[in-house]
């Protein structure tokens, strides 16, 4: 029984797991998550360092091992979903964009969304 765990991979021994999140600016986020966190818990985490409360708007994207890009579910292990070898990259993203950016009520969130509107119109 002993050679049968010793012979399984490192990764399904592991406990904590290093994600590192691109944020919009390009600069990154770097915390430990629990193998069994679910995408709520980053995504929460990542929401406090950002001082962001109007979070609707906003989601965490990964790209698999088959170079799909896909949006973080919150309500599944982030482990499970990304399926890669740690350290994990993600990128946080917009999500959704408001038809009136400048209605939002927090300033950070208004700002973020009409930079975005204003970079989607040029494009």
């Amino acid at each position: 029984m002993l050679s049968r765990l010793m012979s399984g991979s490192s990764r399904s021994l592991e406990r904590e797991y290093s994600c590192t999140v691109r944020l919009l600016d390009d600069s990154e986020y770097t915390c430990t998550i629990q193998r069994d966190a679910k995408g709520q818990y980053l995504f929460d985490l990542l929401c406090h360092h950002l001082n962001l409360l109007e979070k609707d708007y906003f989601g965490i994207r990964f790209v698999d091992p088959d170079k799909q890009r896909h949006w973080l579910e919150f309500t599944k292990s982030v482990v499970k979903q990304l399926r890669s070898q740690p350290p994990f990259t993600m990128c946080f993203r917009v999500k959704f964009y408001p038809a009136d950016p400048a209605a939002l009520k927090e300033e950070i969130t208004s700002a973020v969304a009409t930079e975005w509107t204003s970079f989607l119109q040029e494009v």
